[in-house]
């Protein structure tokens, strides 16, 4: 892959000698690319991930960047969640329980909606005319994101846990294909569903990972035959692992997740993830790629950064 262009080095370059590449509230940087589409896939533990049986996440993993992340404490869906689309970690956002709909302690900074600045949020404030969509069939999802400030937003509710994910990824697909949005947040729940029923590392749970290989690359097929993949940052996160058929305990195979990021923008030649990275760092890698500035109260890091 190449770099889209001189601009975008150079930006990396100026961002990385002034030190202020994640949140020192520096102006806004010239974007790396057009659209930032993240999968968020719930109960992907990186240690539970059977590569030989992903090929399409091997192929982005290939050509892009990727690193084993880790989560916040403790290692659950609500809070992790929050951790990714907000920045920042659980001392500053609030969220302490899997299913937390606000804050359950006092956040560092509120929005009007009464949660913390989320990267729609951002997004939206510092370019109104921003299109933005969000598809996922948790219904978590909806308090740790500003739904309001989001253009599309679609649950579904019905239907198998193989249909649900399937039709998150179809909306996404029809929205990228007719909306060109800035930033996607298309949300994947097999593995974290097989994962409690069945166990991780399961025979299920391992099917269940490669529905969503499929998935992932049915996406990256339709954004190359619409033209839109030279233009288009994918990125691919979890909220967590597991162990058994539980999460949330203080264990690597809990706290470990996948951190990928695929697109010319980011050539592996020129560019590194920065590490460790973790899932705080989702948000303002977004902001960074799509040009907009991270604000301060995000705690964490933009993790592509130049070689």
């Amino acid at each position: 892959m190449k770099i889209l262009s001189g601009i975008v080095v150079a930006a990396a370059v100026a961002a990385a000698v002034c030190g202020c590449a994640s949140n020192c509230g520096c102006a806004a940087k010239a974007p790396r690319a057009k659209h930032v589409v993240l999968v968020g896939v719930d109960g992907l533990g990186a240690r539970w991930i059977p590569w030989d049986k992903m090929p399409n996440l091997r192929k982005l993993r290939a050509g892009g960047l990727y690193a084993v992340g880790r989560d916040s404490f403790p290692t659950s869906s609500g809070i992790n969640w929050a951790t990714c689309m907000m920045g920042t970690v659980v001392e500053v956002h609030g969220y302490r329980n899997w299913n937390s709909k606000k804050p359950d302690v006092p956040a560092f900074e509120v929005t009007e909606k009464g949660i913390p600045p989320c990267i729609f949020h951002e997004i939206k404030r510092q370019n109104p005319s921003a299109y933005t969509a969000s598809l996922y069939n948790w219904d978590g999802i909806g308090f740790v994101h500003a739904t309001n400030e989001v253009d599309y937003v679609r649950y579904f509710g019905s239907g198998t846990l193989e249909q649900k994910d399937d039709a998150a990824l179809a909306a996404g697909l029809e929205q990228l294909k007719k909306h060109k949005p800035v930033f996607t947040f298309i949300y994947q729940h097999l593995p974290d569903c097989y994962g409690h029923s069945k166990g991780w590392g399961s025979p299920e749970y391992t099917n269940a990972c490669v529905h969503v290989d499929a998935n992932v690359g049915r996406l990256v097929k339709e954004l190359e035959e619409c033209g839109l993949i030279k233009d288009t940052v994918v990125m691919l996160v979890a909220d967590h692992g597991g162990e058994g058929k539980k999460h949330g305990m203080a264990c690597l195979n809990c706290f470990e997740i996948p951190f990928l990021v695929y697109g010319p923008a980011v050539d592996p030649s020129a560019t590194r993830l920065r590490e460790p990275v973790l899932l705080a760092d989702a948000a303002p890698t977004i902001a960074e790629i799509l040009g907009y500035k991270v604000p301060e109260a995000w705690r964490g890091r933009v993790a592509v950064v130049p070689r």
